[in-house]
C-alpha cells in the first residue's frame, strides 16, 4: 500500500492520521478525566497546559485529515449483507466523529477564554482571551466540553467495535484496510 488511498484501501498517510488522532484523543481525554484529582495541586498548571496542547494537536490532525480526505477520497465501502442501513449508520457515525473532533477542542478554547485566560500555543505563543472572566459561563462551557469529550470517546469505542464486527463476524476487509501493514485479507466480499 502506498501513501495515497486507492480502491483497495487507505494509504499510509490516511492511516497515520487516523491512528495519531485516536492516540491524541485518548491521551487528552485521560488527562482531562484524571488531571484534576490524581496529581498534586502544584501540577495543575502543567496538567492544564498539556491537556490544551493535546487538544490543539487533535484539532491540527483533524484539519490534516479533512485536507487529505479532500485531496484523495476514501476507498469505496465494502458491501455487506446489512447494506444499505449499515452504510447510512457508518456515514452518520463518521460525520458525528468529525463534528466532535472539532467541537471538543473548540469548546475547550472557549472554556479557557471564559476563565479569562489565554490559550497557550505549545509554549511558543498565547492567544489572549477576548473576554473577561465569567465563572458561570465557564462552568456551563466546561460541562458541555466534558459531555462532548465523553461522547467522542464513547463514539470512538463504538467505531472500534463496529470495525471488530466487520473483521470477526462479517469477515470482510474493513478493519484490515485501516491497519498498519494491512493485516490478513479475507476472500469473498469486495466492493
Amino acid at each position: 500500500m502506498g501513501w495515497r488511498n486507492d480502491a483497495q484501501g487507505y494509504g499510509s498517510v490516511a492511516k497515520g492520521l487516523h491512528w495519531l488522532a485516536a492516540a491524541w484523543v485518548m491521551a487528552a481525554w485521560l488527562i482531562g478525566v484524571v488531571g484534576d484529582d490524581s496529581f498534586p495541586k502544584s501540577w495543575k498548571g502543567a496538567i492544564l497546559f498539556t491537556h490544551i496542547a493535546f487538544g490543539l494537536v487533535v484539532l491540527a490532525l483533524l484539519f490534516g485529515r479533512l485536507g487529505w480526505r479532500l485531496a484523495g477520497p476514501a476507498p469505496p465501502a465494502i458491501a455487506t449483507p446489512l447494506d444499505p442501513w449499515m452504510g447510512v449508520a457508518a456515514l452518520a457515525a463518521h460525520v458525528l466523529l468529525y463534528a466532535l473532533l472539532l467541537m471538543v477542542p473548540v469548546t475547550g478554547i472557549v472554556l479557557q477564554f471564559a476563565r479569562g485566560q489565554a490559550v497557550p500555543l505549545f509554549g511558543l505563543y498565547e492567544i489572549a482571551s477576548p473576554w473577561v472572566r465569567d465563572r458561570a459561563f465557564a462552568r456551563s462551557v466546561k460541562e458541555v466540553h466534558e459531555l462532548m469529550a465523553h461522547l467522542l470517546v464513547l463514539l470512538a469505542m463504538l467505531h472500534a467495535a463496529a470495525a471488530l464486527v466487520h473483521h470477526h463476524l462479517l469477515k470482510d476487509d474493513t478493519l484490515r484496510r485501516m491497519l498498519p501493514g494491512g493485516g490478513r485479507r479475507y476472500r469473498g466480499r469486495t466492493p
